[in-house]
């Protein structure tokens, strides 16, 4: 058992395990470490604690020491160095005439180091940028591709709901979804209205899928025929949090069916054979399916 405190660095979604040593590290502590990139200054995330070996990814770092005031005043003065950093960065691009975009710039706290992320559709030679940049800023520089949803995550920035982006808060893998999730979820398929920050759709699509499967499993579908108390009619809109159904009977009526009512309704699929009794009190055949037959095709229309 390895005896290491969890820490997080500019990304705060990946969290690393550090060798504690015998530092006091409480939860927000500001510390020093020697990272994959070099030396950073990040935040305690979790005590110390004992770890299995095997859920430590080798090589285990350790904590180099404590942030004092100077390391916290220094990080601030390089946070705003990257600013002017890329600010440089993106007059030069356009000087060089080149098709990238300069998304951000991340500065390693000792400053070996500078890290500009861009975004590109094609494949950009951007050599002769790497020298010039490399020589106005006096700084060993690594320019890094990113695609839409990667630069959405080091921006950061506010998501439809007012939240936090989730790429750049918790979420460590970007969930796969598709257009199809939309749909399922009954949402309207403006892009504006489904798309992300990124301007992909949005990765929550993904997170309430399994609720709204099930319950369109268990509830019929808009346009779907269907035997009330009442007589045959159609369903024109189902409420999944509520399980209620508007339902437009062969009279023109519109009704509300809800509760156990609606759990004995079941989608007519294919031509209804015989009698239906889909509900306690009796089931329509005969004409009652035809007429059901005939709105759902005024429906579809």
């Amino acid at each position: 058992m390895a005896w290491v405190a969890t820490c997080t660095f500019r990304e705060p979604v990946k969290s690393y395990y550090l060798e504690a040593g015998d530092l006091e590290l409480g939860v927000g502590t500001a510390i020093l470490a020697e990272t994959a990139r070099g030396l950073e200054i990040g935040t305690v995330k979790f005590r110390p604690r004992e770890v299995p070996e095997d859920k430590i990814v080798p090589p285990l770092r350790g904590v180099a020491r404590l942030a004092d005031a100077r390391d916290l005043l220094q990080d601030i003065k390089n946070r705003e160095w990257e600013i002017e950093a890329l600010a440089v960065a993106r007059a030069r691009i356009a000087a060089h005439g080149l098709e990238m975009k300069a998304v951000k710039a991340e500065l390693l706290f000792d400053r070996s180091k500078l890290y500009v992320f861009y975004e590109s559709e094609e494949r950009v030679d951007f050599r002769e940028l790497l020298r010039d940049l490399s020589g106005r800023l006096n700084v060993r520089l690594h320019l890094q591709h990113v695609g839409p949803r990667e630069a959405a995550k080091v921006l950061g920035g506010c998501g439809p709901c007012g939240q936090s982006l989730c790429c750049s808060t918790f979420l460590k893998e970007t969930p796969g979804v598709n257009l199809k999730l939309a749909k399922e979820q009954r949402l309207s398929l403006t892009p504006s209205k489904i798309s992300g920050a990124c301007g992909r759709l949005m990765c929550c699509l993904r997170y309430e899928i399994d609720f709204y499967r099930d319950a369109n499993l268990r509830l019929p579908k808009n346009g779907s025929p269907v035997d009330t108390p009442e007589g045959p009619g159609v369903i024109l809109d189902v409420n999944v949090f509520t399980e209620a159904c508007q339902v437009r009977l062969g009279d023109g009526r519109h009704i509300e069916v809800a509760g156990e009512t609606l759990r004995d309704l079941r989608e007519e699929r294919g031509v209804p054979k015989g009698c239906s009794s889909s509900v306690s009190n009796g089931g329509s055949c005969g004409k009652g399916a035809a007429i059901a037959k005939k709105l759902q095709k005024t429906a579809n229309n």
